[in-house]
């Protein structure tokens, strides 16, 4: 959401939504250390055991799409993942998204988008393709996404403009990145590309175990929304935030030009996620289970007190603040990742209040997992069409 104030929901009746993310596979072909995916935490983690067997096949997986558009009157998708174009039927499901509903807009790492993708995402009215550049610079870029994909986003970028799709580039700040932003802002600049979404790191998953490495200082973050604010304006670039940052961390009115974006569980407007099974969650972080869309209907789904309870559910610290309904003490979900508990501030709130955390963290959250970091190129899409089980 871009707004300071929003709408808690009134009534466990009050079902209609006007958005929902369906996660096409939980399989990608990068590393990322900072990645938010619920599925990947480790043992023992406060998110572990999510349960990721037995995806739906293609005609399935369209009906429930289907099925649950027509219950919630959902008018825009999103599709993601993992990575959703490693799907073999994946160009299939997005092509009935758009004709379900009249906005559709896919995130994608940018390896699997040929021309030819490109074309049929055009010719479906795909509204806009989420593409990640971790940094303006080749090697810096795959060093953290774990693959030579540098260029193949690049290319991605190219033949998504060529075939009418809008294209966004997500930047993830992290403490080994930030330094890149701007060159990222050129570089959309050179690829006319009129949208960036700034994420701050926000770990959920196994990110948590990269915390002490990757997440950025308040600091960083200033820096990068000054230069959000000078670049994006000069450049018409709209630049526009998806995971919070909290304004009493920093003073987010200074920054006309970002549009700044809290927390949206428990608004009218939430961004629930349905996966490859059917189970719904409040959101992309959140590793809890509400229902399941194949066994349930959405209504039974929507009415439990989750949202509500989570909203409530701020940090002791945060109580009484003017932006405690819409800055919910940042990212909860996130919270909960690192302590096991949804009340707990946050670790950006937690290091900027306590900046010695940083070194004492892997006392609390074994900071020693890597993940496979070895450079490789990502094998090329698999045959479009044909169902899928397991990615």
């Amino acid at each position: 959401m871009s707004v300071l104030e929003i709408s808690e929901i009134e009534s466990d009746s009050q079902s209609q939504i006007p958005r929902l993310d369906f996660e096409l596979t939980p399989g990608c072909d990068h590393k990322c250390a900072h990645c938010y995916n619920v599925w990947t935490a480790d043992v023992g983690d406060p998110q572990a055991g999510y349960d990721t067997g037995g995806q739906l096949r293609t005609p399935e997986f369209k009906a429930m799409m289907s099925n649950i558009v027509g219950q919630t009157q959902a008018n825009h998708i999103t599709i993601t993942g993992g990575e959703p174009l490693l799907r073999k039927d994946a160009v299939e499901i997005i092509e009935h998204a758009c004709s379900s509903v009249d906005v559709v807009t896919l995130i994608t790492n940018g390896s699997h988008v040929d021309p030819q993708t490109a074309a049929r995402f055009g010719r479906a009215g795909l509204r806009q393709v989420q593409l990640t550049l971790l940094a303006g610079d080749r090697a810096e870029h795959d060093r953290l996404k774990g693959a030579v994909c540098f260029d193949d986003t690049i290319r991605a970028a190219v033949n998504l403009t060529e075939a009418g799709v809008p294209v966004q580039v997500c930047f993830v700040s992290m403490h080994e990145n930030w330094h890149q932003f701007e060159r990222v802002m050129e570089l959309c600049f050179a690829l006319g590309i009129k949208g960036v979404s700034y994420n701050r790191m926000s770990p959920t998953g196994g990110a948590i175990h990269h915390i002490a490495r990757l997440m950025p200082t308040v600091e960083q973050i200033e820096a990068n929304l000054d230069v959000a604010e000078r670049l994006g304006r000069a450049w018409g670039i709209a630049v526009s935030t998806a995971m919070p940052i909290p304004p009493c961390l920093i003073r987010i009115e200074s920054y006309s030009w970002v549009r700044f974006g809290f927390c949206s569980t428990g608004s009218s407007s939430p961004n629930i996620v349905i996966d490859g099974k059917g189970n719904v969650r409040s959101c992309n972080l959140a590793g809890g289970v509400m229902g399941n869309v194949l066994e349930q209907p959405w209504s039974e789904i929507y009415a439990v007190p989750y949202q509500r309870e989570f909203k409530r559910n701020v940090p002791q610290m945060c109580r009484g603040c003017a932006y405690e309904t819409s800055c919910q003490g940042g990212c909860k979900e996130s919270g909960f990742a690192t302590f096991g508990d949804h009340a707990h501030p946050e670790p950006l709130l937690w290091l900027a209040q306590n900046p010695d955390w940083r070194e004492q963290v892997g006392e609390e959250v074994d900071q020693s997992i890597i993940p496979l970091r070895r450079l490789t190129r990502p094998a090329s899409r698999r045959t479009e069409g044909a169902p899928v089980g397991d990615a």
